[in-house]
């Protein structure tokens, strides 16, 4: 009796260790758990995660629909702030060329102030003050007053500024060919198609554009202001 129990006993446990049944059998075998949704995509992109864990998926924001058109919200944010520093912008640059315009055109009053003031001194070739002008001599001293330096011969002066192509403001100056080729003799529009200017025979005085000697010779105009 006791020897059949004991050979029943043995060829039991050789069963259960030939079909994997017991503590051990448990231990070893793998555990299979089915992952899916955020869990799935994170483990197929090599993160690690916690297959037994709820996996918490975040409802969609306005972020996501930024996100499509490769913009995130904090750079949306950024481009409202840029587009109002833009208005921004533009304003000033208005105020500032305003600012150009007004500065500009009180420069023209003080300066066809400043050039009447000399009216009647003598013409004195090579002259540079109120004791006797020459043509560019009277146009640099004038534009000295406001602090502004010029060459000192009328060719030279042709050189600095813009060439005027529309219509002739104050301060612009105009030139002409009259002794030598070139640019020979200069003087300060006054506007009404006037201009001022250090004559050989009168002296500094106001002739019109219009007048034929003067019309016949006329070069053009630079701006300075």
């Amino acid at each position: 009796m006791f020897r059949f129990f004991f050979t029943a006993t043995f060829a039991f446990v050789l069963t259960a260790t030939a079909f994997g049944v017991g503590s051990a059998a448990e231990t070893a075998a793998p555990t299979v758990v089915a992952v899916s949704g955020a869990a799935a995509d994170a483990a197929t992109a090599g993160v690690a995660t916690d297959a037994h864990a709820p996996v918490d998926v975040a409802a969609p924001t306005a972020g996501a629909d930024l996100a499509m058109w490769g913009v995130a919200p904090a750079e949306a944010a950024a481009d409202e702030t840029k587009d109002a520093g833009s208005l921004n912008g533009s304003r000033f640059v208005r105020r500032f060329a305003d600012g150009i315009l007004h500065r500009s055109a009180s420069l023209a009053v003080s300066l066809t102030r400043n050039a009447l003031r000399f009216l009647g001194v003598p013409y004195a070739f090579g002259g540079t003050s109120s004791n006797g002008f020459d043509c560019s001599g009277y146009v640099q001293h004038v534009y000295a007053l406001l602090g502004l330096r010029l060459p000192r011969t009328a060719d030279a002066q042709f050189t600095a500024g813009k060439l005027v192509r529309g219509a002739l403001v104050r301060g612009d100056l105009v030139f002409f060919e009259t002794y030598a080729a070139g640019a020979s003799h200069v003087g300060i529009y006054l506007g009404n198609d006037e201009f001022v200017h250090a004559s050989s025979s009168r002296g500094v005085t106001v002739s019109s554009l219009h007048e034929r000697y003067w019309s016949a010779r006329y070069l053009g105009a630079k701006r300075l202001l």
